[in-house]
């Protein structure tokens, strides 16, 4: 049985997955995670840090799970955790991934679907789906395409090996590698600078983002002119203006911590 605790830390939401002994992935985990989330954005967060306890991040699946299922109990299974992916790369708020130990399978793929990735120096990282007949069936494969490119994509998943933090670090498939032992603290203070931040225009950027992959740079162009020019309109957007009209590059960068943003 896995579950998540759900803990308000200011403007960020910090959720914790516990799966033991392995902190493997399985449906009761997946439906917790997918309530954690619109949690997090009916209470207006600003930022959500998605974590787990004990010695690892996550084994992947529970296979348990996979055992004698046909194809429309497999249609089911799978499309049982699609709307949690979808929940975490549409939230209105930056979702960091904070990864000790082993990120494995369906561990990974639910870290790929989080905008940020950061890592202990330690970690170790893995599609192994193949080492069972299987590929990444939450859309692993091509979420390591968007971020290392097709040739390094299939490499990971084809071979089911293990990567260190540096590698995936290397390869932009993880943003920030930490010491052991310092992750949650980095991953909190990150996620803190972020929701100080225009959380309205990060949301934007988000979709944008989404939106150009999945349609290329021109049809985003286009989608752009509704997306983002909202955003002049937005106090965030205006008062920061102001303010940098006022004061001076110089003098806005260096007062930029105390700017306020509303998110409105």
């Amino acid at each position: 049985m896995g579950h998540t605790e759900y803990q308000a830390v200011d403007t960020v939401a910090v959720v914790t997955m516990s799966s033991p002994p392995a902190s493997l992935f399985n449906e009761e985990l997946s439906d917790s995670l997918l309530a954690d989330v619109e949690r997090a954005s009916d209470e207006g967060k600003r930022a959500l840090i998605l974590q787990a306890d004990g010695a690892v991040f996550s084994g992947g699946a529970d296979v348990s799970m996979f055992r004698a299922r046909t194809i429309s109990g497999a249609r089911e299974l799978i499309g049982r955790s699609m709307p949690l992916i979808a929940a975490i790369e549409d939230a209105p708020f930056p979702v960091i991934a904070a990864v000790h130990g082993l990120c494995l399978a369906a561990g990974l793929e639910l870290a790929l679907a989080c905008d940020l990735i950061v890592a202990e120096e330690s970690a170790r990282f893995a599609q192994v789906e193949a080492m069972i007949g299987a590929t990444t069936f939450l859309g692993g494969v091509y979420r390591l395409a968007e971020r290392c490119g097709p040739a390094r994509a299939r490499e990971i998943t084809f071979g089911a090996e293990q990567y260190t933090a540096a590698t995936f670090e290397r390869w932009n498939i993880i943003n920030r590698v930490v010491p052991d032992g310092e992750l949650r603290e980095h991953a909190l203070g990150w996620a803190q600078r972020l929701a100080k931040g225009p959380t309205a225009a990060h949301a934007v950027t988000k979709r944008l983002v989404r939106y150009g992959l999945a349609h290329g740079p021109r049809e985003a162009d286009r989608y752009l002119l509704d997306a983002a020019t909202p955003l002049f309109e937005s106090h965030d957007m205006q008062h920061a203006v102001g303010e940098l009209l006022s004061q001076g590059a110089r003098k806005f960068r260096a007062n930029h911590d105390q700017l306020v943003f509303e998110n409105r």
